[in-house]
């Protein structure tokens, strides 16, 4: 299969439409001035800089036009772009530079010094956002265009994606022109996007939501994005509040919003596409948005594929809203059991998929890619129920799942309980050691604004709702938790925070 340059399809049929809007400044392009720039900054790339096919362009930066107007000129010039999670540590933003090896690297002024300190030792070139002879100069000073991408195959190479690193070692995904396209078709089927809509962006563009949800299919189809160059809940509601027809985000996003003061007055007269996806899917979100006729439909993917996989319709998530629902597209699933048997009709499995969805692999990991995918299965690592009906639910990470007094726990199901209980913010379960059980669960839990909990009152809440071997034998309140940049919480560190450092009792008390 080719694909052809959306971009540039767009602009030819929409060139007055605008493309995309900085809800920070105000802002506006059109697809007409957006194709333009995009053709003179590929320009710049290729005859300018003289930067061969495949070589890495990376940016470091938060949400910005640049971010697509080089998604877009990469595609042109036959380079491959690297968004960076400007979130990482020094050390860690410093591994995956040298993995990628970009012949470019684009930075924000803030970012100045993590950049330096990046591609120290390497042969990059460092352009800043900010300087008027860095990055706006590719497109000023480009003394031609490169008007349209050639067709490219499915299996070719576009963008380097690395993943959060919950297990603390990122790997750089490769995601093709095929893969895009095929999600870009996905999301437009599942999320009955239309031209003309308005999708709010709240997700940063290093992360696969960022860019494959919603923002690249509605390009597809002549739509606006409105960029949020960082997510503020005060500036994402007033947004939805107009204009706005869909947005996606993890929960954490939609938790911070049911919780602001602002949330209790405001109406969304456009919306009518709210999906949820990125992490376990509390029910308090689903009750929150019911309140304004509003239905947030949880959605399923993963960097590595699509990540449109599962998308639950608006139906689906009023009456099972911690389904995903079924496939969509051209995604293939199955459920296998612990010896790799798959499991037909209902039942409880590890979640694989195949398909144009796949990633061919992780970027110089070759090892890692052949324990990830096995005969065109992509290994998920989530468990995952198929009911009577067909629909999927997401149970829990198999890694995060403990056993006590040799039943199977799985932490989402008691976290999902947790998260209804009127004092609670947020919440996460671990497995700890135990002399006598093998593994209890220890819950780590942050109170709502003026809430106080107490440890031993929560644990006899639950006791009174869960199984015996459910119930946390440990409770710790604490003030956040270690997220991702999609949300997930960071379970490794919060290991390595409660169980190797002793904590003041004002941080809370292991019980």
């Amino acid at each position: 299969m080719l694909i052809t340059d959306w971009l540039q399809r767009s602009a030819e049929h929409s060139p007055v439409r605008i493309a995309m809007e900085d809800i920070a400044t105000g802002e506006r392009l059109d697809y007409a001035a957006l194709d333009r720039r995009v053709g003179r900054i590929a320009w710049a790339l290729r005859e300018r800089y003289r930067f061969q096919p495949g070589d890495r362009i990376a940016i470091l930066a938060q949400n910005g036009f640049a971010h697509l107007e080089l998604l877009f000129a990469c595609a042109r010039a036959g380079l491959i772009l690297v968004p960076l999670n400007w979130r990482l540590a020094p050390a860690e933003l410093r591994q995956i530079v040298h993995d990628c090896q970009p012949s470019l690297l684009i930075y924000e002024t803030d970012f100045a010094a993590a950049a330096i300190s990046a591609t120290d030792g390497m042969n990059c070139i460092l352009m800043s956002l900010g300087d008027p002879q860095g990055y706006e100069a590719m497109h000023a000073d480009a003394a031609g265009s490169v008007a349209a991408m050639m067709p490219r195959r499915d299996d070719d190479l576009w963008m380097l994606l690395y993943t959060s690193g919950t297990t603390g070692q990122p790997k750089g995904v490769m995601q093709t022109f095929g893969m895009v396209y095929v999600n870009a078709v996905n999301t437009l089927i599942s999320g009955k996007v239309l031209a003309g809509d308005v999708f709010l962006n709240v997700l940063p563009f290093f992360h696969t939501g960022g860019l494959n949800l919603y923002t690249l299919p509605v390009l597809m189809t002549g739509g606006t994005v409105i960029v949020e160059w960082r997510f503020d809940p005060a500036i994402t509601l007033a947004r939805l509040s107009q204009d706005v027809v869909s947005m996606f985000a993890v929960p954490a996003i939609y938790l911070t919003l049911a919780n602001h003061p602002d949330f209790a007055a405001a109406r969304f007269p456009r919306l009518r596409n709210l999906s949820v996806g990125g992490a376990p899917i509390p029910p308090a979100i689903g009750e929150a948005f019911a309140t304004k006729g509003l239905v947030v439909a949880p959605s399923y993917g993963m960097t590595e594929a699509g990540p449109t996989i599962f998308a639950s319709d608006p139906l689906t998530a009023a009456r099972k809203p911690l389904s995903v629902g079924k496939p969509v597209g051209a995604a293939l699933i199955r459920l296998v059991d612990r010896d790799g048997h798959e499991i037909h009709g209902t039942g409880r499995g590890e979640l694989q998929l195949a398909g144009p969805v796949v990633t061919p692999g992780y970027w110089n990991r070759t090892a890692a890619t052949h324990e990830a995918i096995k005969d065109g299965w992509l290994s998920t690592g989530d468990v995952a129920i198929r009911d009577d009906d067909g629909d999927i639910f997401i149970v829990d990470r198999l890694k995060d799942m403990f056993i006590s007094g040799g039943e199977n726990v799985y932490p989402a199901e008691v976290e999902n309980f947790l998260y209804d209980l009127p004092g609670i913010a947020e919440a996460a379960v671990i497995g700890v050691s135990d002399s006598r059980w093998g593994e209890v669960g220890l819950a780590v839990v942050v109170a709502k604004s003026g809430v106080t909990i107490e440890p031993d009152r929560l644990r006899m809440v639950c006791r009174e709702h869960l199984a015996a071997y459910k119930v946390p034998q440990h409770v710790r309140v604490v003030h956040a938790l270690p997220r991702t940049p999609s949300g997930k919480v960071e379970k490794h560190k919060l290991r390595d925070q409660l169980l190797t450092k002793k904590q003041s009792d004002e941080e809370g008390t292991l019980r």
